[in-house]
Formats: structure tokens, C-alpha cells, sequence
């Protein structure tokens, strides 16, 4: 189940148990030590209480004076009777003397504490030291100090008997502390655990991210801001960065490739048919010079010759442009050129109940070939009409400042992003979907031949393409 489990939620997970792990232990430490300190604070406070005692029970003990001992005894309890603690004082046989408990240490009975028989505990291996004893069962200890007359012999021997649970409080205090300063430590310390790791995972979840996308999207579209760095995730980042690139390489050498076998192609096509389509061509425009030759064509008929004259010059031309080798050949370019454009579409416009907006700047000739830019225009006029849906609208925008420039829209649906890369190649479509011919093709490489640049921009409701021609191309004669 762990193995399924995102690193986002394994690192910090594991940061957490580190730290609650980490503070238990110190917890633990600090309690164990407490407690040791507090046992040995324990001892040395019975050893001195004992040692004050020893020096004031010595004239008791040496004028037998039981109840001076008895006052004695009780003097430093809380209670007269207390079983938790209870201080006895021994004579030198080990016989009770006196008791802070008389009713359980009678006077001059032996002492048994479980601990060994009276005289081992006031003449034995005890000896004239004090020491520290434990009861048979653990339960009660036993503080022993001797008390010595003036020539160091033992008059007796002051027993301190304390419960060993005495200590349980101050080790209780000392736990709860320790308990309230690991809780405070984990409530510090768990968000900035969590936090950090999810700091160092952060990087490591882009990667992946940006990983997924690699065979579903394009390498074009696949942009990630890495952390660059020289540790495993920086170089790791790196190498994905490198493998990106070379998939973008890849696939423009691969888009490149498909571009010139259909370059190719077309080329084959177009040298094949440029004479057959050429032919005819030619005598059609000799019909129509020899036509005039005669005279007697009235105005009206001369406008219709003037306007198939240029069509069919128009068509040779564009068959030039397929071939790579073309010339730029034509006459400069006029406005009228620029109105027949618009002439030739206006029938499609009216069949699809479509509104043209037409503005034109160009009001006297210039040094563009007019074959060409014709060609461009009607391209670009025929397919914003046909993009165009029923009853929509057509904008088209001939302007000239710097350089020529012409702008062509429509209302229809944006081009797809993957049929968009692919806008200028010849015959190129989406599967199950309408592809395109030759228009935009030839449009681009008339575009190319005249040194300009074509753009497109298209968002649902509105695709714009854009032709910017250079003006100091120069009609070659």
C-alpha cells in the first residue's frame, strides 16, 4: 500500500515519524534522568536528615531519656503518625529505643526489617557507617546512621523507614513536564517537518507532472520551470529538459522531413501538369490579343476581356509559383488589381448570405508583382469565406505605411493547435476531419518568393491572417 503512496505524502509522513519518534526518545531520556535525580535527591535529603538527627538523639540515648528521643523523632514529620515515613532510633543491641510509631515499634522490642536480624543491622557488616538498605519486599527503604559517643563507640543507631512510593510525586511532576514540553516540541516541530518535506517533494512532483505529459502533448507545448540545482533532482531535471529538447529537434526534423516529401511531390505534380495547364493558357491569352488587334470591342467588353486576360494570367502565374524556380515576373501591382480580388469572391459572399468589410488604402500603383499579391489576396478572401459560417462576416484590411501589408478575418471556428502547426503544408488534414489543399501552401510560398511574412491567429469567433510584403521588391519585365 506504501508503494502506491505519492512521495508528496511519503517524505513528510516520514519527516513526522522521525520527529515524534526523535522527541519520545529525548522525552524518555529527560524523564529516566529526572527520575534518577530525583531518587538521588531522594537519598542525600534522607542522608543529611539523618545525620541532623544522629547528633541531636546522642544525649538521649545517653541519659536514657525516652521521651526526649520521642519529641525528637516526631519533630521533623508532618504527621505524628505517618506510615509512610517512620524514623526509629535502635540502642547498641538493636532493641527499639524509640519510634516516631510507638504503637508499631514498641519500646525495647527487638527491631526486624526484613532486611537482615537486628544485631547484623546495629553491630553487623552496617558497622559504623550509614547505608542504605531495602526491605525484603521492596518496599521500604532504610536509612541507617550510627550514633557514636565521644570515643567513637556506637551508642545506637537512627533508622529512617520511608515508603518508596514517596518518590512517585516528584516523579509525576517531572513526567507531566517532560510530557508538556514533547507535545509543545511536536506542535512546533510537525508543521515545520511537513512543510520541509513537502519542500523537497515539491520539485520532485513537477518532474513527474511534466513526465506524464511527455507522449500525450506536443514537445512544443510541454514547458516546466525546474529547480536547477546540482543535487539528484537538479541533474535529474536537466536531463529531462535535455530529452525535451531533443524531442522538439526530433519532431521539427520530422515535420521538416514530411514538408519536403510533399514539396517533393507537388514538385512532380506541378512539372508534369505547368505544360499541359500553360498550353492552353497561352492560346487563350493570343485569342484574346488578337481579339483587340482587330478593334471594334465596345467599353463594356473590353472590361470583360481586361478581366479574363488577367485571370488567366493569373492562373500561369500561379502554376509558376508551385515550381521552386520561379520567377517573380508580373506587372506592378494597381488598385485595380487589389478590386478584382474582391470582384472574383463577391458571388461566393452573396451565396453564403455573408457580409464583406473591405478597406483599401492603396490608391496608386506599387513595386509588388500583381500576380502574386493577387494570387495572395484571393487565397486568403477564399478560405475566410468558405471558414466563414452562414450568414457571418468577412473583414479584409489592405494597408501600406512601411511595408504592404494585408488582413484578412472571419467569425468561424478556431483552427485546432495541432491542424494550426501544420497550417502551410500542402494536402495536410485531421483524421476524420477537413483538411486543406494547395491555397495556403501556394499562399506561403508566394509569401516567401516575395521576401514577406505570413502570421495567423485564431480563438473561437475570430482566425486572422496576417501578409506583410516588403515594398523594395521590384517588378522584373
Amino acid at each position: 500500500m506504501l508503494d502506491n503512496l505519492s512521495y508528496r505524502l511519503k517524505i513528510p509522513l516520514a519527516m513526522s515519524l522521525v520527529i515524534v519518534a526523535t522527541t519520545a526518545v529525548v522525552a524518555a531520556t529527560f524523564t529516566w534522568q529526572s527520575y534518577r535525580q530525583a531518587h538521588a535527591s531522594f537519598l542525600r535529603h534522607g542522608e543529611a536528615l539523618g545525620k541532623t538527627l544522629a547528633r541531636t538523639l546522642r544525649p538521649a540515648l545517653l541519659h536514657d531519656d525516652v521521651w526526649q528521643a520521642y519529641e525528637i523523632l516526631r519533630t521533623p514529620l508532618e504527621r505524628p503518625l505517618d506510615e509512610a515515613r517512620v524514623l526509629i532510633l535502635l540502642d547498641a543491641r538493636g532493641h527499639v529505643f524509640a519510634a516516631s510509631d510507638p504503637r508499631q515499634y514498641a519500646v525495647l522490642t527487638p527491631f526486624n526489617a526484613g532486611v537482615g536480624d537486628p544485631v547484623t543491622l546495629a553491630n553487623g557488616h552496617a558497622g559504623l557507617d550509614s547505608n542504605v538498605l531495602e526491605s525484603a519486599d521492596a518496599r521500604w527503604l532504610y536509612f541507617s546512621t550510627p550514633i557514636l559517643a565521644e570515643d567513637g563507640s556506637l551508642l545506637g543507631r537512627l533508622l529512617q523507614r520511608y515508603d518508596r512510593n514517596l518518590v512517585a510525586p516528584r516523579f509525576a511532576d517531572v513526567s507531566a513536564d517532560a510530557l508538556y514540553a514533547a507535545l509543545a516540541a511536536l506542535l512546533l516541530l510537525l508543521p515545520l517537518g511537513w512543510l520541509a518535506g513537502k519542500r523537497l517533494t515539491d520539485p520532485l512532483v513537477q518532474l513527474a507532472r511534466c513526465l506524464g505529459r511527455v507522449g500525450q502533448e506536443i514537445p512544443e507545448s510541454i514547458q516546466c520551470d525546474f529547480h536547477h540545482g546540482l543535487d539528484e533532482i537538479g541533474r535529474l531535471a536537466q536531463s529531462f529538459e535535455d530529452m525535451v529538447r531533443q524531442l522538439r529537434e526530433k519532431q521539427a526534423l520530422e515535420r521538416h522531413l514530411a514538408q519536403s516529401d510533399r514539396l517533393a511531390a507537388v514538385g512532380r505534380l506541378s512539372a508534369g501538369i505547368a505544360h499541359e495547364i500553360n498550353n492552353p493558357l497561352g492560346g487563350m491569352l493570343n485569342a484574346i490579343s488578337n481579339y483587340r488587334r482587330r478593334g471594334g470591342a465596345d467599353p463594356q467588353a473590353e472590361k470583360t476581356l481586361g478581366l479574363i486576360e488577367r485571370g488567366l494570367t493569373q492562373i500561369r502565374d500561379t502554376v509558376s509559383a508551385l515550381l521552386v524556380e520561379s520567377r517573380l515576373e508580373s506587372r506592378a501591382l494597381t488598385p485595380a488589381d487589389l478590386e478584382d480580388a474582391r470582384t472574383l469572391v463577391a458571388g461566393q459572399v452573396q451565396s453564403k448570405r455573408l457580409t464583406l468589410h473591405w478597406h483599401n488604402e492603396v490608391e496608386e500603383p506599387l513595386p509588388l508583382p500583381s500576380a502574386q499579391v493577387r494570387q495572395i489576396l484571393l487565397n486568403l478572401l477564399l478560405n475566410a469565406v468558405q471558414a466563414s459560417p452562414e450568414g457571418g462576416s468577412v473583414t479584409c484590411s489592405i494597408s501600406m505605411d512601411d511595408a504592404f501589408t494585408i488582413t484578412v478575418g472571419n467569425a468561424g471556428p478556431a483552427i485546432p493547435e495541432r491542424r494550426r502547426q501544420h497550417l502551410f503544408e500542402p494536402y495536410f488534414g485531421e483524421e476524420g476531419g477537413e483538411g486543406h489543399g494547395l491555397g495556403l501552401w501556394v499562399t506561403y510560398q508566394l509569401v516567401e518568393q516575395l521576401r514577406g511574412s505570413i502570421s495567423v491567429e485564431s480563438v473561437p469567433g475570430h482566425t486572422r491572417f496576417g501578409v506583410v510584403l516588403p515594398l523594395e521588391i521590384r517588378h522584373e519585365a
